[in-house]
């Protein structure tokens, strides 16, 4: 899932948003978040939909399935 951390890094750099925002607004450590942007652990699947959410785009976007 290494695509997941790139596209979110990406999604947030182009909408302006922090990451630090993120991890508030869905109530997840840095630490973690920094995992799973990294590829060294996995998000849950209700994690990659609140990310989705959150950043305005789908699930299959965020996996690599769709550009």
């Amino acid at each position: 899932m290494e695509i997941f951390g790139i596209r979110v890094k990406q999604e947030l750099k182009i909408q302006g948003k922090m990451q630090k925002n993120l991890c508030e607004d869905l109530n997840v450590s840095k630490s973690t978040m920094s995992e799973w942007l990294s590829n060294t652990n996995q998000p849950p699947l209700e994690m990659v939909v609140a990310i989705a959410k959150y950043l305005g785009v789908s699930t299959d976007y965020l996996l690599g399935l769709e550009d």
